[in-house]
């Protein structure tokens, strides 16, 4: 007996991609890409009925899932390429205390409801000499609220069968949570009695402060290192300059009464977004968050008054000596335009570009191709790791990439796969309430309007290759790039030298403000 899947060209075309970016997000974990610096995430409570794998478990099943994926791909190609993804219907009210809240109507993730909140506070507004105080606010959000204790949330939760992630950023704190919809207005008082009615307490602060320095104190994974090294040197003399998890000495200046300001001051409803993704009736849902969070006292805004960080002025090159290591870490790095500024989507399409042509031209290497979008410039590097005596020719290589980036004209072939590639991701994340939450929760973060979705969409078809080539030029190191190297000085030095002037990095770089 034969089986045979009926299937067409388009089915074949979206298995190809779909493998190619499989692949990619399996090389990029294998070259030790890691989540963003200016994403911590801390925190995240699950019920033991959606959730039983612990992360080595998660570790092991790695490729038995890829294994997974491919099967659940050829059996359902077919259907997965007849049903284009919809853009969801959005329902905005804003309350009484300038609450922002959305609701977005989809039937597709089934029974489950996503609850997304952003707070446009981060840890930009940290005081200087004390680094690291929005993380140490967040990591306080489950301890207590004013009429429950650590226990009592977290078995509300159990109860719910729902989960919780926090995390905060430079530019803000964002919060999801995943609940059956049965709970939903059970979880919405939850979620506001943490963020609403929170409680700090001394006993609580310690523990959690000294959770904070012990981590700290533990020596960082070397390609996190290195990157916390550029973006010291990238963002020196503002408020990006400094580790944003705070370094050993800012955290233990560190009190509970600042813990307290900062929250009062700052979680406002005024500055703040909800967004809620499920089926659900927009306006009994409405109804329900205005009862509820209608209670949130707002305050003053405070204004986003930051030093914009600049881009190199000529070829800077730092190095860190490491005698014991055989290889060399490094960064090729400058800065990367805000998610509003016209030139953002062209210069993500170039640096795809640019990416697939540094993998073309070294596919063994360990490579990674790197931005980040902010409400002021962000870092844009390329960061690789070779044995010493092979590091500075692949660095010779992937500046000969970049200034072609700049010179070449772009392919037709080359912009229909970065056109591709991006509009391929972002559907991926439309794909799933958590990521579809989170879409919402950028666009209300970064400003970008209630269109962003069909927007950046639209930019993405729209790109052109004569302004991919001219993002290049504008963004790509246009007056000169960071060259941070980690490596054995004596097999570096020479061909060093032929790069530019060499400055010697201290290692106390991070562990110290600026």
């Amino acid at each position: 007996m034969k089986l045979k899947i009926k299937t067409d060209r388009r089915a074949v075309v979206f298995l190809r991609k779909a493998l190619i970016n499989c692949l990619r997000g399996m090389k990029r974990k294998a070259h030790g890409a890691q989540e963003p610096r200016h994403i911590q995430k801390y925190v995240e409570v699950t019920s033991t009925a959606q959730r039983s794998d612990s992360p080595a478990q998660a570790i092991n099943q790695r490729f038995h899932r890829f294994v997974l994926t491919l099967t659940v791909l050829i059996c359902a190609c077919a259907s997965v390429c007849a049903a284009q993804n919809t853009i969801p219907t959005l329902n905005s009210r804003r309350l009484l205390n300038d609450l922002q809240v959305t609701v977005a109507q989809t039937r597709q993730f089934g029974d489950s409801i996503t609850i997304g909140l952003v707070i446009r506070y981060g840890a930009a507004y940290d005081p200087d000499d004390k680094g690291g105080l929005t993380g140490l606010v967040t990591r306080m959000l489950m301890k207590a609220t004013a009429d429950r204790t650590e226990r009592d949330i977290r078995a509300e939760f159990e109860n719910l069968g729902a989960l919780i992630d926090i995390r905060y950023s430079w530019d803000g704190i964002r919060i999801l949570l995943q609940v059956p919809s049965v709970g939903f207005e059970r979880a919405l008082m939850l979620l506001y009695q943490i963020v609403g009615e929170a409680r700090f307490e001394e006993a609580d602060f310690d523990a959690v402060k000294q959770l904070i320095l012990d981590e700290l104190q533990r020596p960082p994974d070397p390609r996190r290192r290195i990157h916390d090294q550029f973006e010291a040197v990238l963002f020196q003399e503002t408020t990006y300059g400094r580790p944003i998890e705070g370094t050993y000495e800012s955290v233990s200046a560190i009190t509970i009464g600042d813990v307290r300001y900062f929250y009062r001051r700052f979680f406002s409803p005024n500055q703040a977004a909800l967004e809620i993704v499920g089926n659900i009736d927009p306006a009994a849902t409405h109804s329900r968050v205005a009862r509820i969070w209608g209670l949130w006292v707002r305050n003053d805004e405070i204004p986003f008054t930051f030093t914009r960080p600049r881009n190199p002025a000529g070829r800077e090159i730092y190095v860190e000596n490491d005698r014991e290591s055989p290889a060399a870490q490094f960064i090729i790095g400058g800065l990367f335009p805000r998610y509003e500024e016209p030139d953002y989507i062209n210069a993500l399409l170039a640096a795809r570009i640019m990416e697939d042509r540094i993998n073309k031209l070294l596919p063994t290497s360990l490579m990674t191709v790197a931005s980040e979008g902010r409400r002021l410039a962000s870092p844009f590097y390329i960061q690789g790791q070779a044995a010493a005596e092979q590091a500075l020719d692949q660095i010779r290589d992937v500046s000969t990439v970049v200034e072609g980036m700049k010179l070449s004209p772009v392919t037709d072939e080359e912009l229909a796969a970065a056109r591709q590639n991006l509009t391929d991701e972002f559907n991926r994340e439309l794909e799933t309430a958590e990521g579809l939450c989170n879409i919402l929760l950028d666009a209300e973060l970064f400003r970008l309007g209630s269109n962003y979705i069909s927007f950046f969409l639209d930019r993405v078809r729209r790109g052109d290759a004569e302004a991919v080539r001219k993002a290049a030029v504008a963004w790509f190191f246009p007056d000169g790039e960071i060259f941070l190297i980690r490596g054995p000085l004596p097999l570096l030095k020479t061909g060093l030298d032929s790069l530019g002037t060499i400055q010697l990095l201290a290692p106390q770089i991070i562990l110290t403000d600026r």
